[in-house]
């Protein structure tokens, strides 16, 4: 099993409400269209960083994900509306293989 992990640090405090509106909504567009089980949460002491994190079986089952996020216009006008809350190139990506 592998975890996918994105974290984003958001750029002003004022912006926390908006990047966790933001959050909810990405997070409900993906897991009511792809079926999956994508939690989100928000990082609770140091930085404003919100984190999604899914777990998939296999790097295929996440590379077949991608391919769609690549085509799902609905996703990437949700990322063009929110692309002001974030610190420019704090994204970070991650995966986990999962042992235990």
């Amino acid at each position: 099993m592998y975890r996918f992990i994105r974290k984003v640090t958001v750029k002003m405090v004022a912006g926390v409400p908006g990047a966790l509106q933001f959050c909810g909504e990405v997070t409900s567009h993906i897991n009511k269209t792809y079926g999956m089980n994508m939690k989100t949460g928000i990082e609770m002491f140091g930085q404003n960083r919100v984190y999604w994190f899914y777990d998939v079986e296999s790097l295929e089952q996440m590379a077949q994900l991608n391919a769609k996020l690549m085509l799902d216009r609905p996703y990437w006008e949700l990322l063009d509306k929110a692309k002001n809350l974030w610190v420019e190139g704090s994204a970070k990506d991650s995966i986990v293989k999962i042992i235990a």
